[in-house]
């Protein structure tokens, strides 16, 4: 039995879910369980933790109105449920810039560094990187230099061509991937 680890670029998934909901298909779950999510993708094998990455909410969305500050508890209560789950680790990045143009910054830092990190600590045999951000080829690279296997759940149309080929398997998010976490 291989021990799995899953990292989530959830500002990644969440942009994708989004899109998708967009061009129509609503039945796509944006404020998804993790857990239920990377027991999925793990399946028989033993998964040993699952690195839930994002930013919380800016301040600034308590000062625009009822649909921002509702905005702003919606996301404070599902980061929160998030934090809950057993094996899950909720990890913030943050937020540079004004509100018409805010950069999320030390996601992808951290995401690399722990994936390498707990690699060589022996703490997986197996990572599974949920995103389809192309600046994670370093890590997976070394990844797999230190003897891991590294698998990709992406998003179709949106995949970074040069995550498919580093990977050693490759898989496309179905909705069915996705159950709603009760906030």
């Amino acid at each position: 039995m291989s021990r799995v680890a899953v990292y989530v670029d959830n500002s990644n998934v969440f942009k994708n879910i989004k899109a998708i909901r967009n061009s129509g298909d609503k039945s796509w779950v944006q404020l998804y369980n993790p857990l239920k999510l990377a027991e999925k993708l793990a399946g028989k094998d033993e998964l040993v933790g699952v690195y839930f990455y994002c930013t919380p909410p800016p301040a600034w969305l308590l000062t625009e109105g009822d649909e921002s500050r509702n905005r702003h508890a919606m996301a404070s209560k599902y980061y929160a449920a998030v934090g809950k789950l057993p094996k899950v680790e909720l990890k913030y990045g943050y937020l540079q810039g004004d509100k018409k143009d805010p950069h999320e910054k030390n996601i992808d830092t951290q995401i690399s560094s722990d994936m390498v990190l707990h690699a060589a600590l022996g703490q997986y045999d197996t990572a599974v990187l949920i995103s389809n951000d192309g600046d994670y080829m370093s890590a997976i690279g070394n990844t797999k230099k230190l003897g891991k296997r590294v698998e990709l759940l992406f998003f179709k149309g949106y995949l970074a061509g040069s995550l498919k080929k580093g990977c050693d398997l490759t898989r496309r998010a179905r909705k069915s991937f996705f159950e709603y976490l009760p906030i």
